[in-house]
This record gives structure tokens, sequence and C-alpha cells, in this order.
């Protein structure tokens, strides 16, 4: 998989930034195309200050339908990434990649991408054995374990519940050794891909 610019926010009203984003968008599943990727992984954006995060997600929900319409004979997935939740950024509720994949009819080119960190941070206790069990059964319940492609296995500067996006080397953080070992063994993941994103 490749990582899309950070620049990239499919949550923008329309204007500049939103024509911009999609256009990039774009650009990037070309790339990756030509590459035979998988996917593109990309943070799904950040909410207006006078829009609801369902305002935001029906934003990017409509950016996705017209970047994939726009590239109809690819095979090449938007892998949409679990964000932290820091300050306006949708995406740090499993809620939020649920309606994502409704809202573009459920293509087969719209895929997951977890990230350890932004799951603690975003307030998903998997460093614990029971609220890892917790995290990933409603994972499974509401978006579906078929839709993870990938997951960045990092830990976590911060705290649970931070929704700070500070990533540490594995088990030096708060996500620890432990959850990395259930992460690993865990039957359910064995189809993803994954990347550790730290120096």
């Amino acid at each position: 998989v490749s990582h899309a610019s950070y620049l990239i926010n499919m949550a923008a009203p329309e204007g500049v930034l939103r024509r911009k984003s999609i256009e990039a968008m774009v650009d990037e599943l070309e790339r990756a195309h030509a590459l035979g990727l998988l996917g593109v992984v990309v943070h799904p954006g950040t909410a207006a200050r006078d829009h609801t995060e369902d305002d935001a997600i029906g934003l990017v929900a409509e950016a996705m339908r017209e970047i994939l319409s726009r590239r109809p004979d690819d095979s090449t997935m938007i892998l949409v990434e679990h964000t932290a939740g820091q300050g306006r950024a949708v995406g740090h509720r499993f809620e939020h990649l649920a309606a994502l994949i409704h809202a573009t009819e459920r293509s087969g080119r719209v895929g997951v991408c977890l990230d350890t960190c932004h799951l603690l941070a975003s307030g998903y206790d998997i460093a614990s054995g029971a609220g890892y069990a917790r995290t990933f059964d409603a994972f499974g319940d509401l978006v579906g374990f078929a839709r993870l492609r990938f997951v960045h296995a990092n830990d976590s500067k911060r705290p649970c519940g931070s929704r700070v996006d500070r990533h540490e080397h594995v088990g030096k953080g708060h996500v620890g050794l432990d959850a990395f070992r259930r992460l690993l063994h865990d039957p359910r993941l064995a189809h993803a891909g994954m990347a550790i994103e730290t120096e």
C-alpha cells in the first residue's frame, strides 16, 4: 500500500481545498494502480467548524464516490485509516468507518486501515485483554474483518483516550507488548498486511 498526502481533506466543504483534495486523491489512486498496489491509505478528513461529524462523514463519502467513479476500471482500493480523533478529525469511531462503507454502496474498493496507536488514543482500550476483546468484537460487528486490509502497528506515547496521535516504538508505550502479541496471534487479522510507523 501507499499513504496519501496528509494535505488531502475529503471532509472539506465545497471550494478550492475540496477540489484539490479530490484531484490529489485521484492522482494517488492512479499512481498506486500503476505500481500494482492493493490500495492507498488515507485519513478521511477534518470537519469544518460549522459542520457536525455527520456532515463531515457525508462529505467524505461523497468525495470517495466521485474519486472511485473517476477510476472505474482500477482495482486499487481506498483504505480509510482509523484516526486518533485529534481536533475535528473524523474517522475515530468504528461507526464512522461503517457509515462511510455504507454510503459508498459497500463498494468492494473501500477498505480499512487500523492504527494501534490511533485505536488507543481514540479511546479503544486495546492494552488490556478484556479491552482488546471488546474492541475487535465491536470492529467485527460494525465494520467486518473482510474490510480490514492493513494495520499500522504502532505503540502510543499517550494513554488511552488522549486523542493525541504520537507514535512510540512497539512495547515502549501505552499499548504494550501484550496487545501486540494478541494482535499477531489473532486469526481474524491474519490476512491483513502490517507496517510499523516509527523511526
